[in-house]
């Protein structure tokens, strides 16, 4: 749509779409058919390549434990719901259940899986994996207590009381390992082969839908998976308007896996949604009642696309203008989807409007106005306005014009998952740290095993107990990867420059290196608490002039 068309008609326009694409809804003018797989059928159905997966379900969200809830429910004979399947063509290509790679071959009566995802995929991945111990689903019945188990530890020295699931989908298999593990104990025999018949034998209801229309599956989907909660509102979205096609992108989560490419990070879905509904000029998130957007094939393709090229627009100006180089350093969410609408609308902004936008985004962090809840999101969106690039960014600054009473303070308990973790954390980014041991620059993108969200800030002195509360604090911190013996690898530096990309002056490092961890996390904190008003100071240029651009101004003075 050009820019010349009002934000009401654009409304008006997606309102219309969304009464056509409801419109559009197929009666099926034949009932699904109710049918009852066994296990054991279900699985062979799909290693003759019968199952699909369509692009439109959302990634695996189970794990081995949800797998082993699900095989507990089989072996004491509870219900499971039921599946549902598109019977329909199918060309030719692999199917991946984790280590289950089934090759599939042109097909007119695949069944696609449409609800049931989660569950057909746990029975793939334990009962079909090519060794007991090679899937991360791998489980075991443990025949003398009767309950499912990941791979234990003295399975070797007891190998008949451990019953691998890769053995009993096949009975003669099954037989064969009952006879040479278990000859001399009888009661775990039995057990071994009820379990098997239990599980062969389930019945799984499912119901078989034919239609050639593939948007009357997304409704089924959507309308089976809005109601209660069991899909976030942007997977529903992907389920009703992803491409099955090969127009890139294609749904939300591959919008995700693209820019993660850009080195910023995993951008949440959920975030890409509401960002994708302000751009289509509906609210910034759904209403009670009012169900997932629905678009019509050519307007889906067109709103993904116009979220993916935002989205990239937003991660370059917050690298390279606002310098957060990673989305889980981003203090507050809030402001990925207000400058995600004004990169839309201006997708090549003046040097001006860019260092205003940076020093808006610094104050708003600082300041909690980026807290903001959905209300407050409504009113700052309605501030960013077609036409007027610089009277959208003065009206932003407006709404951020005070200053924070206090600054994060680096001596105060450290929380990475907290705004003011983060911004700290930024602080320390800024020196530039390096390597203890090599002195090389650190590459925060690297995974190093953190126990705070992927994120390299170890302890410097491990706590004990009610320690010092400094030592739960930023001044106890490093950004580097985690090793053992950090401290001692630390007070063992000698560089003055590896330690000043740490925030370490010359005085902390004898403290330390002399064991007094008093005095170093005193001298470190009073040099980063410094370095750190400092850092805000040259961010949000509380007290520069935050006027437009020459040319704003003369363009004012030219129509006055």
């Amino acid at each position: 749509m050009g820019k010349s068309a009002s934000w009401e008609n654009e409304v008006n326009m997606v309102d219309n779409r969304d009464s056509t694409a409801r419109d559009a809804v197929e009666t099926l003018d034949r009932r699904p058919e109710a049918r009852a797989f066994k296990v054991e059928d279900l699985l062979g159905e799909l290693r003759r390549g019968r199952m699909r997966i369509p692009s439109f379900q959302r990634g695996l969200k189970w794990d081995r434990g949800d797998a082993a809830k699900l095989l507990d429910s089989l072996w004491r004979g509870y219900p499971i719901g039921t599946l549902l399947f598109w019977e329909t063509n199918a060309e030719a290509g692999e199917v991946t259940f984790g280590t289950v790679r089934v090759p599939g071959g042109v097909r007119n009566d695949a069944l696609w899986v449409v609800d049931g995802q989660q569950r057909l995929m746990s029975l793939a991945r334990v009962l079909l994996a090519p060794a007991p111990d090679k899937d991360d689903f791998a489980l075991y019945f443990d025949l003398d207590e009767a309950r499912f188990v990941a791979p234990p530890m003295d399975r070797v020295a007891d190998p008949s009381r451990y019953l691998p699931m890769t053995e009993v989908l096949e009975s003669e298999r099954l037989m064969q390992w009952v006879f040479l593990h278990t000859a001399d104990r009888p009661e775990r025999r039995e057990r071994a082969f009820t379990v098997g018949k239990r599980i062969r034998e389930y019945e799984i209801p499912a119901y078989l839908v034919r239609t050639e229309q593939e948007q009357t599956l997304r409704e089924i989907f959507g309308r089976t998976n809005s109601s209660g909660h069991p899909l976030k509102q942007s997977q529903v979205f992907d389920a009703l308007n992803g491409a099955r096609g090969q127009s890139r992108p294609a749904s939300l989560r591959q919008i995700v896996s693209e820019l993660a490419s850009m080195g910023f990070g995993l951008v949440e879905e959920k975030l890409l949604y509401r960002l994708l509904r302000v751009l289509q000029g509906r609210d910034v998130t759904e209403s009670k009642g009012e169900g997932p957007l629905r678009l019509d094939d050519v307007d889906a393709e067109r709103a993904y696309r116009e979220t993916a090229v935002a989205a990239r627009r937003v991660i370059q100006f917050l690298m390279n203008d606002v310098g957060i180089p990673r989305y889980d350093l981003l203090p507050y969410k809030q402001p990925f989807v207000l400058l995600g609408k004004f990169f839309h609308l201006y997708p090549d902004p003046g040097a001006r409007s860019r260092q205003l936008l940076e020093r808006w985004v610094w104050r708003g962090a600082l300041t909690g106005t980026h807290r903001g809840d959905t209300v407050s999101t409504r009113v700052t969106l309605d501030r960013i306005v077609e036409g007027n690039e610089e009277a959208s960014v003065q009206s932003l600054l407006e709404l951020v014009t005070g200053r924070p009473e206090t600054l994060p303070n680096v001596t105060e308990a450290f929380n990475f998952r907290f705004a003011s973790g983060k911004l700290l954390a930024l602080v320390l980014l800024d020196l530039k740290p390096r390597d203890l041991v090599s002195g090389t620059f650190i590459d925060i993108g690297q995974d190093t095993g953190a126990e705070e969200p992927d994120f390299p800030m170890p302890l410097i002195i491990a706590k004990h107990g009610a320690a010092n509360g400094t030592l739960r604090s930023a001044a106890n911190r490093l950004i580097h990867p985690h090793r053992s013996r950090l401290r001692q690898q630390l007070a063992g530096v000698r560089d003055t420059e590896v330690l000043a990309s740490h925030g370490i002056p010359e005085a902390a490092a004898q403290a330390l290196h002399e064991g007094d961890v008093n005095g170093f996390l005193r001298l470190r904190a009073d040099f980063l608490q410094r370095h750190s008003e400092l850092f805000f100071a040259r961010h949000a240029r509380w007290d520069e002039s935050d006027r437009p651009s020459i040319a704003a101004l003369l363009a004012e003075d030219e129509d006055a």
